[in-house]
């Protein structure tokens, strides 16, 4: 999935490019076929229309990122990954991801299982773990 708010006349959501999700990729994972590897790309370095950068923050600490997943094709999501993100004032941003499955998956919010963190370097911890992924967060 690509898409981007890129062409004349067209806007960031609600005005703001951290909210725009410009790339989605899914991957088996290699060495486990039935695990999935997931990738989520928002905000754009720079805008077209009016021409100029965006903001330095990456994600917006105000909103929630969802990421959900139909397991058995009935349209509705069985499994929603949520992420929220801190504030920069304070130094890099640190994430905070919430698994949650059935039927709250199909719904809205901050419930779930913190799944993983990630601190400010950019490295994500599952139980006190360091493990490398999410560079781009730093």
């Amino acid at each position: 999935m690509s898409h981007r708010y890129s062409g004349p006349g067209f806007g960031f959501p609600h005005g703001d490019a951290r909210l725009d999700l410009t790339d989605l990729y899914a991957f088996p994972k290699p060495s486990e076929a039935d695990k999935s590897i997931l990738i989520m790309n928002v905000h754009p370095s720079a805008v077209v229309n009016p021409a100029g950068s965006t903001t330095r923050e990456p994600f917006a600490p105000k909103a929630l990122y969802e990421l959900k997943i139909d397991t058995n094709g009935d349209a509705v999501a069985d499994i929603a990954y949520r992420v929220r993100f801190s504030s920069s004032a304070g130094g890099p941003q640190t994430a905070t991801v919430r698994r949650v499955e059935g039927a709250q998956a199909a719904e809205t919010g901050d419930s779930g299982h913190v799944s993983t963190c990630v601190d400010g370097s950019g490295r994500a911890c599952d139980g006190g773990r360091p493990l490398p992924l999410l560079r781009g967060l730093a």
